[in-house]
């Protein structure tokens, strides 16, 4: 993971007193980026409290006996709980408003507080990780739809077992990879920040500030390990597109199957689409960010291009958070077994609504006969 707090330290040596050490970016900023910046993570902000309570509700009717006994809800359940958590930490982590601690004078620091320093160094590799997690958990559910359709009679794909292996092995890699990335990271005290002008200063003498930085010793080892990383976090993206491809074709060959058979199955063609719309919308969650840091690592001696993979990697930030916002949405209207569980949880049910048309109907027929007599 990159972002604006990848610096370059050094100092003087030829002197016997060690100055300040200077902060030398490795990107350069547009002028706009601040502004734009946080009026951009205010709406994320906002976002998110949407988004976690829209997942609540997803969660409530994915953990419904009816649903959570089928292993693909059952992926959808720890995606659901790793969406959450991803936007609890996003929050935490670039939220403007009470988190950041940011006074009069300091709008243009680009040292933070410890606090905030220990965030990033730790909060935002778990962020990280369970947004990567998610994206591998679809990949599979794309791959456990395509493998239900093409093995129909195979009872070893609803396993319980299946799910929990999965979800670990895919928890275990993502945290590897994060881990690997921010390893070389590290929190340093700094005494001396950016002024609006650009120049650098000494901070006052009671301030405590620190940056989340690259050492310069480590900066090649860096830039391949962010360069392996993007690969890693597109590669989900760039396979589901093949699985969906296999998806559909089965998908036909299953529906030819039906017809030879007098026989149709609605809800498995719902099912499918509801992958398939899953699959299309992490595809184009995924491969910005991660050709973003595979860019960011593999260009590492041209900074036009390292300053637009790191600001691709800032704005990228909208996708996750409005794209696990739809899924309760999508789930609903795609799914027929999900929306027939959501409507019996607002104590609408199918009996229910069967008994007053019963009784519409009934009352239409007698005025009829009572006109007609």
């Amino acid at each position: 993971m990159a972002n604006i707090t990848d610096f370059e330290l050094f100092f003087n040596e030829t002197t016997t007193a060690k100055p300040p050490k200077e902060i030398v970016k490795y990107v350069e900023i547009p002028s706009w980026f601040d502004e734009v910046f946080l009026k951009f993570n205010y709406v994320i902000a906002i976002l998110q409290f949407f988004a976690v309570a829209i997942n609540l509700i997803h969660l409530s009717v994915l953990t419904r006996k009816e649903l959570r006994a089928i292993s693909i809800y059952r992926i959808m359940i720890v995606i659901c709980i790793l969406d959450i958590i991803s936007e609890i930490l996003s929050f935490i982590s670039f939220s403007p408003f009470w988190i950041r601690e940011t006074l009069e004078g300091q709008e243009c620091y680009v040292t933070v507080t410890y606090r905030d320093a220990l965030i990033d160094q730790y909060g935002v590799p778990v962020l990280d990780m369970t947004q990567r997690g998610s994206s591998w958990l679809n990949l599979f559910m794309a791959l456990l739809r395509v493998l239900a359709i093409t093995y129909p009679m195979s009872s070893a794909i609803e396993k319980p077992v299946i799910v929990p292996v999965f979800v670990l092995i895919s928890l275990i890699f993502n945290g590897i990879c994060s881990i690997c990335v921010t390893w070389n990271f590290e929190v340093t005290q700094q005494y001396m920040d950016f002024s609006c002008d650009g120049t650098q200063n000494l901070l006052p003498a009671n301030a405590s500030r620190y940056i989340r930085t690259v050492p310069v010793g480590k900066k090649e080892l860096h830039s391949t390990l962010v360069f392996i990383y993007g690969i890693i976090k597109a590669l989900p993206s760039l396979v589901e597109p093949i699985l969906a491809v296999i998806l559909i074709m089965e998908l036909k060959r299953a529906s030819q199957r039906r017809k030879t058979m007098l026989k149709s199955d609605g809800k498995g063609e719902n099912t499918t689409k509801l992958i398939l719309f899953m699959t299309i919308s992490s595809f184009l969650l995924e491969v910005p960010n991660g050709f973003s840091h595979f860019a960011f690592g593999f260009f590492t001696t041209s900074p036009l291009i390292k300053t637009a993979s790191y600001l691709i990697m800032v704005f990228a930030e909208i996708f996750p958070v409005t794209n696990s916002s739809t899924h309760l949405f999508v789930c609903f209207f795609m799914s027929t077994l999900y929306r027939e569980t959501a409507i019996s949880m607002m104590g609408i049910s199918k009996q229910k609504i069967t008994k007053v048309e019963e009784v519409r109907q009934t009352s239409v027929a007698r005025s009829t006969m009572t006109k007609t007599a």
